[in-house]
């Protein structure tokens, strides 16, 4: 077996010299550092097993040392003691109590080894150190994400179950005349969310008033503006595409006209993004006989309202816009930079699911609604969505539109009425549909 030292200034090194010189095929038996600060390293090719009588001796001695100075036992005394003849004098618990003190200090001075060959290779080279101590890093960093992630879901699916265990009642618990006002109420088209808001502040007694109370009470939860019949002052009409804004502006405009004159009404629109969009507002301005005003990129808001601050009533027109385009923040933007006496109505049309409808107050809460309209009264099937919704949202109605005439197809809102024509339209629509359903 051949044997040859390598000597190098740190452990990366002293193995890439190993490596070169020796081939994959060398063995290490020992490595050490010299007084010099350098790394020794003894390899050896065709290694069969057993190491020579110098480096087995040079390496025993080490150990014997450190076991001798772990027992604090004289090595003078060592070397005349036979373990062997000595444990043969003792008797049953001796042994067995040095037996287990043998095995305790070998054991220790293995992880002493252990822990200074590590401590070696480590201070050897302060790469290898950086490199462990990210690694170990990363994957905590990683670990404590996945743990805050597992409690988020965790709270977030306690948190379902307990709604759902809150507001699922067990079919057998519901009394008859609950379930009845429900599914009556369902058939309104009001949300379950309302439905329960409403059966839970009144007591059902299975008398034919129940229904008519329900009614009364649902009239109560529904906001409207009940100071005066007549909104006046700087007033600005949003809303999506198609919703009624400019109809809705014209019937108000036509009916202060009729009123007081055409000497205090003035028209403002700010929709310049569809072509020809002002055309319709102007041919109002021209047979009521009242200004009608364009902002553009050209003149501000606030110059116009500053201009005509004197008027009784300013109706402004915005552009109608789906909430995801892109122009709408554009458009909140100018209207939340506007004077602080400007009402911002929306305009919500009843033909409209209530997902929708809420979409729409979602986003366009961003200018501090005054209020909403209901239009196209006339052309829905339900108006439980829309009266749902406004009821979620504590959005205050100030009008509701159920036509094309102008002036007349316009009234201010009463929350009474406008609970029995939803009534109303449920069961003309449940009349048709039984009609068409069964050829009558």
């Amino acid at each position: 077996m051949q044997i040859r030292r390598f000597r190098a200034p740190d452990m990366r090194q002293a193995i890439r010299k190993v490596r070169d010189a020796v081939g994959p095929d060398a063995v290490i038996l020992s490595n050490q550092r010299l007084p010099s600060g350098e790394i020794e390293i003894v390899a050896a090719l065709d290694y069969d097993g057993s190491l020579p009588a110098s480096l087995s001796s040079a390496t025993a001695e080490p150990t014997r040392q450190k076991r001798q100075q772990t027992l604090h036992v004289d090595p003078a005394l060592s070397e005349k003691v036979d373990p062997l003849e000595d444990e043969a004098s003792l008797t049953y618990q001796q042994r067995i109590e040095s037996a287990r003190q043998r095995s305790t200090v070998e054991s220790n001075v293995i992880v002493n080894e252990n822990k200074h060959a590590s401590t070696n290779i480590v201070d050897d080279d302060p790469k290898i150190e950086e490199s462990l101590s990210i690694a170990n890093t990363a994957k905590e960093r990683q670990f404590q994400e996945m743990e805050k992630e597992l409690r988020e879901v965790k709270a977030l699916l306690e948190g379902q179950k307990y709604q759902q265990n809150q507001t699922k009642v067990p079919q057998e618990q519901v009394k008859p005349e609950v379930q009845k006002v429900r599914e009556k109420l369902k058939g309104l088209g009001i949300s379950d969310s309302v439905s329960s808001r409403l059966l839970d502040d009144i007591d059902l007694l299975g008398r034919e008033d129940d229904w008519n109370r329900v009614l009364a009470h649902l009239a109560d939860h529904i906001p409207t503006r009940v100071k005066t019949s007549e909104l006046l002052g700087c007033i600005a009409f949003m809303g999506p595409t198609g919703v009624g804004k400019t109809t809705t502006i014209g019937k108000i405009a036509a009916q202060h006209v009729l009123k007081y004159g055409n000497s205090s009404v003035v028209l403002v629109t700010t929709d310049t993004y569809r072509i020809a969009a002002h055309e319709q507002l102007r041919t109002f301005g021209r047979i009521l006989g009242v200004p009608v005003v364009v902002v553009n990129e050209y003149s501000d808001l606030n110059d116009v309202l500053d201009k005509y601050s004197d008027y009784s009533l300013v109706l402004v027109d915005t552009a109608g816009m789906n909430p995801r385009d892109s122009n709408l923040e554009r458009q909140l933007l100018m209207i939340n930079r506007a004077r602080a006496n400007l009402k911002k109505l929306l305009v919500l049309p009843c033909t409209s699911q209530r997902q929708v409808l809420k979409t729409v107050v979602d986003v366009y809460s961003k200018v501090r609604l005054d209020g909403c309209v209901l239009s196209k009264l006339d052309e829905s099937a339900s108006l439980g969505e829309a009266i749902s919704v406004i009821v979620e949202e504590n959005l205050p109605v100030v009008y509701v539109a159920d036509g094309q005439r102008i002036p007349d197809d316009i009234q201010p809102a009463r929350s009474h009425n406008l609970v029995s024509r939803a009534v109303y339209v449920a069961e003309q629509y449940s009349h048709l549909y039984s009609s068409l359903k069964y050829g009558s």
